[in-house]
């Protein structure tokens, strides 16, 4: 049988237990509380960081630049320096593998890429009637001044074509492609987001709709490479 003093320190030892068991649970609750703080100011300044995205990508369209007249009648394909001195191949890419695209080996690549060659090409050659043919009634329809009602022939340079994701239902593909190119002498009759001499780029992404034997490819939509990485659209 216990005396009084050992049953005093008995409780003292218990209560000494208690206590430290609320100290390590209060503890726990408190780094709980500190990591969800920290991963919600991880989330806002990420959100952030895509509007920012979005932001610059919306108003890319709308910067002021100022470009020479446009020359409706100038043949890009007389112009030495564009066809002699400028990187005019269309490459292609999976983000690994680096191939370019030519009339001789069109066949060898997949309906969409040979799609988006050709896509290239009327706007090099200025051709807009063709051009405004490849998007859906759908897209038409919201467009607005999206679609160019006329532009001149078009210096592009440095082209590089990227399928940046498909999916396939039961009723169609959809595919959609990253398309990356400098215009030389840009005049903005067909991109007022680069100006005259842009050293840059501004990649756009095309995204294609398809039926499954890809007989029939229409762009649904179009929209620059910021935004379409930021999701916010």
């Amino acid at each position: 049988m216990l005396n009084d003093e050992e049953i005093i320190k008995r409780r003292k030892k218990r209560k000494k237990i208690v206590l430290i068991a609320i100290g390590a649970a209060a503890g726990i609750f408190l780094l709980f509380g500190l990591v969800t703080l920290i991963l919600s100011g991880v989330d806002s300044v990420m959100k952030n960081r895509n509007i920012d995205a979005v932001d610059k990508a919306s108003t890319s369209g709308n910067r002021s630049y100022i470009y020479p007249e446009a020359k409706y009648d100038y043949n890009i394909f007389e112009d030495n320096f564009y066809m002699n001195q400028t990187d005019r191949s269309v490459r292609v890419t999976d983000g690994v593998v680096t191939t370019v695209i030519s009339e001789d080996n069109y066949d060898m690549y997949s309906p969409e890429i040979q799609f988006m060659y050709g896509v290239i090409e009327l706007i090099i050659k200025g051709d807009y009637v063709g051009y405004n043919k490849i998007f859906t009634d759908d897209y038409i329809k919201n467009a607005g001044n999206d679609l160019r009602e006329r532009f001149t022939m078009q210096q592009l340079f440095e082209l590089e074509l990227e399928i940046v994701n498909y999916e396939e239902s039961a009723a169609e593909a959809l595919c959609d492609v990253r398309v990356s190119y400098r215009i030389r002498n840009n005049n903005g009759t067909f991109r007022n987001d680069l100006d005259y001499n842009d050293d840059g780029a501004l990649p756009v992404v095309y995204k294609l709709v398809c039926n499954l034997d890809k007989t029939e490819i229409k762009v649904d939509g179009l929209l620059t490479y910021y935004k379409y990485m930021s999701g916010l659209y």
